[in-house]
């Protein structure tokens, strides 16, 4: 019962992170691009003479034998991606072998894929070309079939105007489905589509594949080349299909993005916003498991057709106190299955020089520019993911930026709530237009002048800005003066409950301001057991004390299941430190974004219903509270999860030359009465 209201609960706030627009406002119909704009042709003398304007329009693309588009000569988006795939011996034997995935005749084996989309064509002149955004949805979500509605704005081709408000506790992906409005009245077509499994799309949910849901994105581009060859779309197409091409999505929507611009050279820009780099290392983190996130992923995919893989994981999860991925399944076909799904995959090729498909050469990253966004408090895809993105990517040689804000997937069950989206002074969908006029529309280069190599958040009001992450390398950090010194830590965890106390390794001294923000390091790091039954895993992060208080710094953990010993990071953070604070590390038996059923969650989906029937009533008000009490012990007792961890950590902590502020935002740092940023733990 308590797992159930839990659910339902959650279920709310996440269903913000997909986007089907159909409930959004048809009224506000987007304007033409003002003249003048990067896509007016009285703005650049070498355009040819155009002719007059042509309105904007909607469609849907046709299904396999329905003509929705009623545009002669406009066929289906079909891909050559089966719907599924199938290891022998498990429980499903129809369509061709997963393991074959990457061989010459995979994709003729069997079956094909229609894919649905949606396609909004703006205001133009006759004989204009336009830049094509491609965007797709998040988890639970679908394509956009209605464009929101456009605030007012002064000056339309501004970086600064405003765009549809978010809602709920995912309100930024919100917010990023709303500025397409805003792209289209600035002179883009947008093509949103579902992947498959959600909408209208066929399919069986992969989570992502690079070899299903990865070559349906393929199948999409090759329909817009199509459609523009054959002059039925306004867009510049040359003999290989090449044309003017950005994608752009969050959550879900970012993780398509990723391995699509590695292997179709058609891309010529990304901005993933928070997503992942390796699903494994997102969801079964250093061999541990998500428990609280896998519940709700499997929750909101109910009903929807699911890969057997993805289908056994999701029943595997209601069993409450699963730490470890070996014991969600032990055969180790969903390990398989996860590393076939993110940029990691291609940097384990690149690796092990080995090729994307049979047949072709090594796989080598080509350059690409990413403009790379990611919640540094995202207890789902946090700041780690964006990071491994940002090394692997910079590596390859393209133009490389990333930011972090206070908000993402957010969980109400751990007392997070939303933050701001902007990173101290740099606004985020200021960046994203910039990006997105300078890489498609040929805007110049100073366009981005205020779009930082690297920001990093620190709270809703200021941010750092650097040209390397803190705490990546040894030069880097020589050139930021980031703190050097390893700090030894030694905690044991035992059956009782709630948290380890905060064991603190460094006080920041007296009238000194700090920033703590980067990647913390670990050496000579071990997992010890004591672990009933060898399911359990450690749950660390840093932890900061304040005025009597104790908060878990961004609310960050790393999980570690003590098979696993060669770890070097905990999760990226970043934090302003105030003379006197005293930063530690801090392990958990159990906390809410890793394990669904908790003593404390149990608390708090109560009080939150209690909330709902009598407003301000909480639990310890109730005679609930008295009756969950003897439940909370009775599961901690069940609830084993005794271990050691002890090791040395090195803190990106650094001064506060870099900071930046938000715009009437500049308290000074040596204020101690502010609030704390994130939920206080004590």
């Amino acid at each position: 019962m308590f797992r159930l209201s839990a659910l339902l609960c959650c279920s709310i706030f996440l269903v913000a992170c997909g986007g089907d627009g159909s409930s959004a406002s048809p009224e506000a119909e987007p304007t033409a691009p003002v003249s003048g704009s990067p896509s007016d042709p009285a703005s650049d003398d070498s355009q040819p003479t155009l002719g007059p304007s042509v309105e904007g329009r909607s469609f849907a693309t046709d299904t396999r034998d329905t003509d929705r588009d009623g545009i002669d000569g406009l066929d289906p988006i079909i891909s050559d991606a089966p719907p599924t795939c199938a290891r022998p011996g498990f429980n499903f034997d129809s369509g061709p072998d997963c393991t074959a995935a990457g061989t010459e005749g995979y994709y003729s084996l069997s079956g094909d894929t229609w894919i649905d989309a949606q396609v909004f064509v703006p205001p133009h002149r006759e004989g204009e070309t336009l830049p094509v955004i491609l965007h797709s949805h998040g988890w639970g979500g679908s394509k956009k079939s209605v464009l929101d509605a456009i605030p007012d704005c002064d000056e339309p081709q501004a970086y600064d105007c405003p765009i549809g408000e978010g809602s709920g506790l995912l309100a930024m992906f919100g917010q990023l489905d709303a500025l397409l409005s805003d792209l289209y009245r600035k002179g883009y077509i947008i093509v949103s589509f579902s992947q498959r499994g959600w909408g209208d799309s066929e399919g069986n949910i992969m989570v992502m594949n690079s070899y299903h849901e990865t070559r349906d994105a393929q199948a999409v581009i090759d329909w817009i080349a199509r459609q523009g060859q054959r002059g039925q779309l306004p867009i510049a197409v040359d003999s290989l299909g090449n044309f003017t091409l950005g994608l752009m999505g969050g959550s879900y929507g970012g993780g398509f993005q990723l391995p699509l611009a590695a292997i179709d050279p058609r891309v010529d820009t990304i901005v993933p916003v928070g997503t992942w780099h390796s699903l494994e290392q997102a969801i079964l983190p250093n061999g541990g498991v998500k428990g609280g996130w896998g519940n709700l992923l499997c929750l909101l995919s109910t009903g929807r057709s699911r890969h057997p893989f993805l289908e056994n994981a999701c029943l595997a999860l209601t069993a409450p106190f699963i730490r470890r991925a070996d014991v969600l399944e032990p055969s180790g076909n969903l390990l398989d299955f996860v590393r076939q799904n993110g940029l990691s995959l291609l940097a384990d090729l690149e690796l092990a020089q080995a090729p994307f498909l049979e047949g072709m050469e090594p796989f080598t990253l080509r350059p690409i520019d990413a403009l790379l966004i990611q919640g540094t408090r995202d207890v789902l895809f946090n700041m780690q993911a964006s990071v491994d993105n940002y090394r692997y990517l910079k590596m390859a040689g393209g133009d490389v930026r990333m930011m972090t804000n206070q908000s993402g997937h957010m969980n109400p069950l751990a007392n997070q709530a939303d933050g701001s989206t902007s990173c101290g002074a740099v606004d985020m969908f200021s960046s994203i237009r910039r990006w997105l006029d300078v890489k498609l529309r040929g805007a110049a280069d100073s366009v981005l002048d205020e779009v930082p190599e690297i920001c990093l958040s620190l709270d809703d009001e200021r941010s750092v800005i650097v040209d390397a992450i803190p705490g990546e390398s040894e030069t880097s950090d020589q050139h930021m003066a980031v703190d050097k010194v390893w700090r030894p830590f030694d905690i044991r965890i035992g059956n009782l409950r709630g948290a380890q106390e905060c064991q603190t390794v460094y006080e920041v001294p007296a009238d000194t301001t700090q920033v703590l923000a980067g990647i913390p390091r670990l050496r000579d790091f071990t997992v010890q057991g004591g672990i009933i039954g060898g399911g359990g895993a450690a749950y660390l992060g840093l932890c900061l004390k304040r005025g009597g208080q104790t908060l878990l710094i961004d609310d960050m953990l790393t999980t570690f299941a003590p098979q696993f010993q060669s770890f070097s990071e905990l999760v990226g953070v970043g934090e302003v430190l105030k003379a006197g604070d005293r930063v530690g590390v801090m392990a958990f038996k159990a906390q809410e974004q890793m394990n669904f059923l908790t003593t404390a969650t149990l608390g708090q989906v109560t009080e939150l219903l209690v909330d709902t029937i009598i407003p301000g009533a909480g639990l310890d008000e109730t005679l609930l509270g008295d009756l969950l009490n003897p439940i909370q012990g009775i599961l901690s007792a069940v609830n084993g999860n005794a271990y050691t961890v002890r090791g040395e950590v090195r803190l990106p902590i650094f001064a506060t030359d870099l900071v930046s502020y938000r715009v009437g935002s500049e308290p000074p740092f040596s204020r101690n009465d502010g609030p704390f940023n994130q939920y206080r733990l004590q």
